[in-house]
């Protein structure tokens, strides 16, 4: 079976796009787990898009390796379409009009309405704006839901689990749950998140984002993805990845426990992936940028912007018969 594909990144957050439609309905969530698994290797995510009801639109629908199932939103992902409709073969597929300073098109996911706008210079997509006001609502739909685990104080946001690093490091005293490599600490938030999984009942596997208020460089937090998975997949990754839907709930977190930066209504953070220290990052201190409004002391309002987004390969892509 060929199938046409993009893959591409953002901040070691590995994802592969195809055009739907080449793929029989029923045939989809099988052929996306040969995408990611070897020998193809496909990333961590795969997002299949369509051609949408109105114009501008674009049905995605997205497999992860973390549950091996369908989810209802990844954010990176999002930003890697901001690229893949700039610069490869997809913006014809999709009769893109590229003449403007700025793209925009709607993505139709199983969490809502997602809005990207697309900066684009010298045909290339210089920025994309990922507008998750429909996921903002998703994940309070979801449930918003104070719990503990482990005996570790949490916060679970849609399918995360959000926790502050300070109260980790209170239950385990002396053990640096910023680093990424294997360890005391990895193992300790590894079983948590396991148990998480058992809470959630899930099958396969249980999401994590951990933050703390020590900024290395420009920004305001650090965040540290932990994906959980019979196989680890997540964990083998060697560098802090970038998450957009994470990105979002941890900004409802914040909220949630008055954390946020800002006294308005509104307001910026700028936050950094993982410890540049604990595990040194080729592209060095890598950030994103989420801008929010308040309704309550709920996020009414939220958009994002990853620093670092980059188109790996795209062509024909020829699916074992196994």
């Amino acid at each position: 079976m060929n199938v046409n594909f993009v893959k591409g990144h953002c901040g070691w957050d590995t994802v592969t796009l195809v055009l739907a439609g080449q793929i029989p309905p029923e045939h989809q969530l099988e052929a996306a787990l040969k995408i990611i698994d070897i020998p193809v290797s496909g990333g961590l995510e795969v997002g299949f898009m369509g051609r949408g009801e109105r114009e501008g639109e674009i049905r995605l629908k997205i497999a992860e390796s973390t549950t091996r199932n369908w989810i209802a939103m990844c954010g990176g992902m999002t930003q890697v379409i901001g690229k893949a409709l700039v610069e490869t073969a997809f913006r014809d597929h999709f009769n893109l009009n590229l003449s403007g300073p700025t793209l925009r098109v709607k993505l139709v996911t199983n969490s809502g309405v997602i809005p990207i706008e697309i900066d684009i210079e010298d045909a290339k997509t210089r920025r994309t704006t990922t507008v998750m006001d429909d996921y903002a609502a998703f994940s309070y739909k979801c449930g918003v839901e104070p719990l503990v685990v482990d005996g570790v104080r949490g916060l679970q946001v849609d399918r995360f689990i959000i926790l502050d690093i300070a109260t980790l490091e209170g239950r385990h005293p002396g053990v640096d749950f910023t680093r990424r490599d294997p360890g005391q600490h990895l193992e300790i938030v590894n079983a948590l998140l396991r148990t998480f999984q058992r809470h959630c009942g899930s099958a396969h596997g249980a999401v994590g984002m951990l933050y703390d208020d020590r900024p290395e460089g420009p920004g305001r937090f650090r965040i540290y993805p932990r994906f959980f998975s019979p196989d680890l997949a997540a964990a083998k990754i060697p560098y802090e990845f970038q998450c957009g839907t994470g990105t979002v709930a941890v900004g409802v977190a914040l909220a949630h426990h008055k954390q946020l930066p800002f006294k308005e209504q509104q307001g910026r953070i700028v936050f950094e992936w993982g410890s540049q220290r604990a595990t040194p990052d080729p592209y060095g201190i890598r950030t994103s940028q989420l801008n929010l409004v308040l309704q309550g002391g709920r996020v009414s309002k939220a958009s994002f912007t990853h620093s670092v987004v980059e188109i790996l390969a795209e062509g024909t892509l020829h699916l074992p018969q196994y």
